[in-house]
């Protein structure tokens, strides 16, 4: 075999592969399209109702070092999705959504050393807890302590993105399983009614198997 026929066999090789590629692509981006359509459905009806039964969230936020946000109640929702061209056509590029979660409750905590008032200030802070201080002094003056009164909200935002590469979809967000930030990485094949029932358990603070996708504390 000549050069021009060997080089001529790896080229058709390059081409198969090529087209494997492309025609699984295809297939991928198909899959998760009707993945994100059907949770885009799912999860627009579950808000409806939420909206009209405002059920309370048994989720104790915690707040390390400073306390439990807790009995937190339905308060209002939203959810939108984008789209994107790929190829002609439009695909589901994302899904965002909130639920913000309240009570009338709010937390207050006291501190008298400038250490601790410094700790609970920078948790909060981290957190992206609203909050407000109150210097309390000594019946004769001077400073004796630290009020802090954090307002029981929280709100639950959510962005669900198509990754058509790796035929999944990724659910990037805070506050949904507790306080601070959470990613996971869902195969588009597992997505199905009994999956996204589980979803809706994880954000009215149920017991959900979705922790099996977490995959990052970021």
């Amino acid at each position: 075999m000549g050069l021009l026929d060997d080089l001529k066999k790896q080229a058709d090789m390059v081409k198969s592969q090529q087209l494997s590629q492309s025609s699984m692509l295809e297939e991928s981006i198909k899959l998760v399209e009707a993945k994100m359509h059907q949770t885009f459905l799912y999860l627009n009806d579950l808000l409806k109702q939420l909206a009209v039964l405002k059920p309370t969230n048994p989720t104790p936020y915690s707040i390390p070092g400073v306390g439990d946000l807790q009995n937190l109640a339905y308060g209002e929702s939203f959810i939108n999705y984008r789209k994107k061209k790929i190829g002609d056509k439009d695909y589901y590029d994302y899904i965002t959504m909130y639920i913000k979660w309240a009570s009338p409750v709010n937390l207050t905590v006291e501190r008298d050393m400038p250490a601790a008032i410094q700790k609970v200030s920078e948790v909060l802070w981290s957190f992206g807890m609203k909050f407000t201080e109150e210097k309390i002094k000594k019946p004769g003056g001077g400073f004796e302590k630290m009020k802090f009164t954090v307002p029981s909200n929280v709100t639950c935002d959510i962005a669900i993105t198509a990754d058509h590469d790796n035929a999944r979809l990724v659910v990037k967000g805070k506050h949904f399983f507790r306080l601070g930030t959470d990613e996971l990485r869902i195969p588009a094949g597992d997505i199905n009614e009994a999956l996204l029932e589980e979803f809706a358990k994880m954000l009215i603070g149920q017991p959900s198997t979705l922790r099996k996708y977490r995959v990052a504390t970021l």
